[in-house]
C-alpha cells in the first residue's frame, strides 16, 4: 500500500521535520530515490514513534519533491519532480558535445582539464573509458585538478593518423602557479566510435608524463613506450 506523505510538520526544537505516516520500525528502513537505493543515513533519516524524521536543512538541501511511504515493504520513496526535465537537458548537452573530429575531442578534454571540469572531460570519453572513470568522477563531484598548478597552453602538438578510425596526439603543455612555471607532456589516443549511442570521435586513452602534475586527473595513465 502506497501512502502519500503530504503532511509535513516542522519541529523547531528538534531541528527536524516529521513526515507523517505509519513507518514500520520492525525491520531496517529502506530508502529509494528515483528507484536508486540509498542508506537512510544519506538524509540523516530516523524512525521515531512511527514517524520518519529528517533534518529540515538536509531535506531542503537535497530534495524538492514528494515522499511516498510503502507500508507493505517498509520503504520510503522520494521523487524529484525536475529529474525528467534535467535528464532531457543533460541528454541535449551530450548531443551538442559529440566531437565531429579527433582534434575537437582533444580540445574539449584540454578545456575540461584547464577549467577543472570533470563533466566536460567525461563527455568526450569513449564508452570503455567512461565505464572505468564514472565512479571516480562522481566521488569527486565531477571536479578535477587542484588549487595549483594548472595547465596552460598546448605546445609542440604532433598528430599521427594510426588508421581511418584512430588518431594519436602527442604534445607538451605549460604548467603555472602563482610563483612557479613548468611543463608537462601527454599522449592522447582518439577513436571514431559509438559512445552512449552516438557516433563521433572519443578519447580512448590518455597518458601523461606525470598524471598528477595538475592535481587530480581521472582516466589518465603514466606515459609508456608506444608500439609502432
Amino acid at each position: 500500500m502506497m501512502k502519500a506523505l503530504s503532511k509535513i510538520v516542522a519541529c523547531a526544537a528538534l531541528g527536524a521535520i516529521v513526515v507523517a505516516g505509519s513507518a514500520y520500525a520492525g525491520t531496517k528502513l529502506k530508502l529509494t530515490i528515483n528507484g536508486q537505493a540509498y542508506e537512510p543515513t544519506y538524509l540523516e533519516l530516523e524512525v521515531k514513534d512511527g514517524k520518519a524524521l529528517v533534518p529540515i536543512d538536509r531535506l531542503a538541501e537535497v530534495f524538492k519533491g514528494k515522499a511516498v511511504y510503502d507500508t507493505a515493504n517498509n520503504e520510503l520513496q522520494l521523487t524529484l519532480p525536475d529529474s525528467a526535465q534535467q535528464a532531457v537537458q543533460i541528454d541535449n548537452l551530450k548531443r551538442g558535445l559529440v566531437p565531429a573530429t579527433a582534434k575537437e575531442a582533444l580540445d574539449t578534454w584540454v578545456r575540461g582539464i584547464q577549467n577543472r571540469n570533470g563533466t566536460l572531460q567525461f563527455a568526450v570519453f569513449s564508452s570503455g573509458l567512461r565505464a572505468k572513470t564514472k565512479k571516480e568522477f562522481e566521488e569527486n563531484y565531477w571536479t578535477t585538478g587542484g588549487s595549483s598548478p594548472h595547465m596552460t597552453e598546448i605546445r609542440k602538438l604532433k598528430t599521427r593518423i594510426v588508421n581511418k578510425t584512430t588518431t594519436r596526439f602527442s604534445f607538451d603543455y605549460g604548467l603555472a602557479s602563482s610563483n612557479w612555471q613548468g611543463s608537462g607532456s601527454a599522449i592522447v589516443t582518439v577513436k571514431k566510435t559509438v559512445s552512449d549511442g552516438r557516433e563521433g570521435w572519443f578519447i580512448a586513452n590518455i597518458q601523461m608524463k606525470d598524471p598528477g602534475d595538475t592535481g587530480l586527473t581521472i582516466g589518465v595513465e603514466p606515459i609508456k613506450p608506444q608500439t609502432p
